[in-house]
């Protein structure tokens, strides 16, 4: 018998039902915590290393867990994005971006890790890195009983904290679990990297750290060299209830280049979140998580695929913030590696790619200030054989305000930057004897090493999406006229990319004769988009490219963006197959001399070095299977393999300023969902379709047919609109259901273990 409660239950279901039906708009029905619980990353065996850690952040202070058995305990390795030394700058937080100095004076540096010590003997763990409310939760088993763990760092403070209970007993009588903290040495760890270069060999260490107490809260005070300290600052706080249970509070503060502060501070993190209930911080937390992950949704039927994409927005959010530093090559997961930054010429690239299509520009902004603080020193300093490399980071910086679709903060903010670019590109252009322009000799990144050549496709491709996108621009604002046609001239002159019959060369005297892991000669289609895939000789140009790219030597040199790379490629083909079998590929860990992690991170370098791009990028691939918005038309289901019969998304961002949802039931294109932000025109090309009607009530939105599978929307600032190619009487979103063996696919399962530590050679640190 159905209760009441139920009965009236039902009865309010069916009447929303009702009400969205007749309004014509989308249902929303994801139960979140179960959906996200399905990716929740499970670890059966213990992590043995940074490589197999469970991990969480705030965009500025994280840590990774794992345990170094040797000393029978589990390390919390703390990290905080912006501690890097600033030896050429003594009056600034960092000396990146200042004349005469490199990742020897401006790299980032080890704070330490809070070591758990239980009194049995570790045998073994359980742990789940639960997404949906960003905290990691275990179990240790040991030879005395059990400690259980709970680790989160608070979005809203710039702090770790883990909470502990213990079953530990011994001779009848609870035994007490002990806290350690280690800290970390603060040198660039390139000294282990490269032991014998010469900076190493003439490289001073900071002081020792300092270790004090104030009124029952530790301090380790860390002072650089170039002036200035960062502080660790922490305290248990045991349980009213039970011996055996506390909270541990951790906070990192760094005033760099201010000296005595950053104690202070990190001793008023760690009162300030003591004298409040856990409740509250778990509460501001968590909602801070929930908001996030519901600005945007995306669902498939391979679950693997789903998962590996879910964790890279947690990973996202976990790395960046608006008010943090940019995002480098592993976020606030410090880890002793040979690259200890950001590098311009694919990492910084990749790694902001999919904070715009999946609809979290807002925690990206980081990137602008990175561009706007370091524009000058880059434009001037690094204009040489390198130029492209800064050159193409500001197409990141024109997608973030298309995204938005702000066309005034590209003219205000973006043009006069590639105006000044445009200038050193002259520098590189001659005209030959038939009065074309060429370019001098220059770098297509890490083909044989920092040789240069003669007109790369790398920098003619860049030119050519900073002409035309100066021309774009600067014709929408009536603005330099002249500017315009001098672009427009010198688009014309500018000499065709160099191709022979393997496709696109490197440059005119270098084709592509060895096996290379970056797509630097490729940039022409994905991402700069000049030439266009709807074009057939263009399809055949890049895909007779991309092939010989990857077969070549059999692939022996490519690695894991190489694989993201080609299959973003040969999404913008609109070839889903084969972009599903080079994603296969790279989700099975078969990418070359790279290794994907069980976390999703991602290791070059024998596993010793992090590059969190890579995976990055391959969630801005998974994306464009669904949707892509390059060439001003709104491209849904673009590149689903055929495999895929149902896929959904809601509110992915499209450039242009639009929000975007969709539904894919068996093999068609079921409805759309479009609402602009900023009432650019609207062009929407579902290649299944061949009409559109509108399907939402209200005001009458025109619909213009432009030409097969491509219609025009009139859809102002604010406005939505539903639409589909038939009647339809309701439009939901839920996920697709997935087998329950396919679901937790990440952390180590059981006997998966890496057989060696992937770690450089480091001295025991004594202070």
């Amino acid at each position: 018998m159905i209760s009441k409660s139920n009965f009236r239950s039902t009865v309010l279901v069916i009447v929303l039902l009702t009400f969205f039906r007749l309004q014509g708009q989308v249902i929303d029905n994801i139960d979140w915590p179960k959906f996200l619980g399905q990716h929740d990353l499970v670890w059966e065996e213990i992590p043995m290393q940074w490589n197999e850690g469970a991990f969480t952040g705030n965009g500025q202070v994280g840590m990774m867990v794992y345990a170094t058995m040797s000393e029978n305990r589990i390390d919390f390795h703390m990290g905080r994005q912006d501690v890097t030394d600033h030896r050429g700058a003594p009056h600034k937080k960092t000396s990146m971006g200042v004349k005469g100095y490199n990742l020897y004076d401006f790299s980032r540096l080890d704070v330490g890790r809070m070591a758990l010590y239980p009194v049995g003997k570790i045998i073994s763990a359980t742990i789940r890195q639960d997404l949906w409310n960003a905290e990691i939760r275990g179990i240790i088993y040991t030879d005395l009983g059990e400690i259980s763990f709970r680790a989160f760092t608070p979005y809203d403070r710039m702090m770790n904290i883990i909470e502990i209970s213990s079953t530990e007993r011994k001779t009848n009588k609870n035994v007490d679990y002990k806290w350690e903290w280690l800290a970390g040495n603060p040198i660039t760890p390139r000294v282990y990297a490269k032991p014998d270069h010469p900076q190493t060999l003439s490289y001073k260490p900071n002081p020792k750290p300092i270790i004090t107490v104030e009124n029952g809260i530790s301090i380790c005070t860390q002072s650089l060299l170039a002036g200035g300290d960062y502080a660790t600052a922490w305290k248990e706080k045991k349980s009213n209830t039970s011996k055996n249970n506390s909270t541990l509070f951790v906070a990192i503060a760094n005033e760099v280049p201010t000296a005595n502060v950053s104690a202070k501070v990190a001793v008023n993190t760690v009162k300030d979140a003591m004298g409040l209930k856990a409740e509250t911080i778990i509460k501001t937390h968590s909602d801070w998580w929930h908001n996030y992950y519901k600005k945007s949704f995306i669902t498939m039927p391979d679950a693997k695929m789903e998962s590996f994409y879910w964790i890279q927005i947690y990973k996202m959010a976990a790395s960046s913030r608006a008010d943090g530093p940019a995002l480098d090559l592993m976020g606030p997961f410090y880890k002793n590696t040979g690259w200890p930054s950001l590098w311009w010429n694919l990492n910084v690239q990749l790694t902001y790619w999919p904070f715009n299509t999946s609809n979290h520009l807002d925690i990206a902004e980081n990137f602008i200030h990175l561009i706007d603080t370091h524009f000058e020193y880059m434009v001037e300093n690094k204009s040489g054989k390198s130029l492209g490399d800064f050159a193409w980071a500001t197409h990141n910086y024109w997608l973030y305000y298309n995204y938005k679709g702000d066309d005034e903060a590209i003219q205000k903010k973006w043009v006069p930057k590639a105006i000044k670019i445009l200038e050193k590109y002259k520098k590189h252009m001659i005209r030959n004897e038939k009065g074309e322009i060429e370019l001098t000799a220059m770098g297509s990144p890490e083909y044989k090493g920092f040789k240069t050549f003669r007109n790369t496709n790398y920098n003619l491709s860049i030119l050519r999406w900073l002409l035309n996108s100066l021309i774009d621009s600067n014709e929408k604002f009536n603005k330099n006229p002249e500017g315009i046609i001098a672009w427009k001239q010198t688009l014309n002159d500018l000499i065709d990319y160099p191709v022979d019959e393997n496709g696109l060369m490197i440059g005119s005297n270098q084709p592509v004769d060895m096996s290379h892991r970056h797509y630097s000669h490729l940039l022409a289609l994905y991402p700069l988009f000049q030439l266009n895939p709807d074009a057939p000789k263009d399809r055949a140009l890049v895909e007779k490219s991309v092939i010989h790219w990857h077969k070549i030597e059999d692939g022996a040199k490519l690695v894991g963006y190489s694989f993201t790379g080609a299959a973003s490629l040969y999404a913008a083909l609109g070839k889903g197959n084969e972009a599903n079998s080079i994603m296969q590929h790279f989700l099975n860990g078969k990418i070359g001399t790279a290794l994907l992690l069980p976390n999703t991170f991602y290791m070059e370098g024998n596993g010793k070095n992090p590059v969190i791009e890579t995976p990055l990028s391959a969630a801005t691939s998974i994306m464009e299977f669904q949707l892509q918005s390059w060439g001003d038309k709104i491209r849904v289901f673009p590149a689903v393999p055929d495999a895929w019969k149902d896929a959904s998304f809601q509110n992915l961002r499209a450039q242009g300023g639009f929000l975007v949802s969709a539904k894919r039931n068996d093999s068609k294109t079921e409805w759309v969902s479009i609402k602009s932000l900023s009432g650019k025109p609207c062009v929407l090309k579902v290649l299944d379709w061949t009409n559109a009607i509108q399907i939402n009530k209200g005001k009458k939105i025109e619909i213009v047919k432009n030409s097969e599978n491509e219609f025009r929307i009139d859809l102002k600032k604010g406005e939505t609109i539903l639409i589909s190619s038939k009647n339809i009487d309701k439009a939901i979103m839920e996920p697709i259901k997935h087998l329950e063996s396919k679901m937790n696919q990440y952390g180590v399962k059981k006997g998966m273990n890496y057989k060696e530590i992937m770690e450089y050679k480091v001295p025991e640190y004594k202070y």
